[in-house]
């Protein structure tokens, strides 16, 4: 009988350790609906749904609100329960750490966070940008001066837009920190999101895997 309540014992520990272990990663919203993966298949679940001990709370077009052990956590597209959520403004990266693991999101498109000044706002990974752009109203967020002695053009789907190119002395990649990161901001709200392009990637080595791309300071 002992025996019986030992080996049932050691059972839910294990179990308990697999829910733990295998972290829901946010692949894309439909509605109430949320595509989730455990590290294998995408699953969806609905508002209310619970799998591998992690209930599934709320969804919006951008983020779901999971719950698991009682810890509630806001987790952005291709973001990990485990993760840092970003929330209010907040930068959901305190620390800073050499690599990062993005997952695409609907379209395909590898959302990521870059913040300034304990600011965070989710770009969008873009290696065929040769610059960070920034609209005027988020440069003015993360704290980036525009320099109007350097003017440039900005080719866009709506035509030539103005812009000014810019450093910044420090923005962090999803918690990565980068050094003198050239950007180009624009004069109006275009882009809409921040477009991440090579003047941050340059600094990180990047192996895509289709739906995952690991990136990974150079020095």
């Amino acid at each position: 009988m002992k025996t019986a309540v030992c080996m049932a014992g050691v059972l839910a520990l294990l179990l308990s350790q697999a829910a733990l272990a295998a972290e829901p990663v946010l692949l894309a919203t439909m509605g109430s609906k949320a595509s989730v993966s455990f590290g294998g298949k995408p699953i969806t679940l609905g508002v209310g749904e619970t799998r591998e001990g992690v209930k599934l709370v709320s969804v919006t077009m951008e983020s779901a609100v999971f719950e698991s052990g009682g810890k509630r956590s806001t987790v952005r597209l291709g973001q990990g329960f485990f993760a840092a959520s970003v929330g209010n403004g907040k930068d959901a990266t305190a620390g800073s750490s050499n690599t990062a693991t993005l997952y695409a999101g609907r379209g395909g498109h590898f959302m990521a966070q870059i913040s300034s000044r304990g600011i965070a706002l989710q770009g969008i990974i873009d290696t065929g940008a040769t610059y960070l752009s920034l609209s005027g109203p988020d440069a003015v967020t993360l704290g980036v001066k525009q320099d109007r002695s350097r003017p440039v053009r900005m080719s866009t789907a709506q035509g030539i837009k103005k812009a000014w190119l810019t450093t910044a002395d420090e923005i962090k990649l999803e918690g990565i920190t980068l050094y003198n990161v050239s950007v180009v901001v624009s004069d109006g709200d275009f882009p809409e999101k921040p477009l991440i392009g090579m003047s941050m990637l340059s600094q990180l080595t990047i192996q895509n895997d289709g739906d995952r791309m690991i990136l990974k300071k150079k020095y």
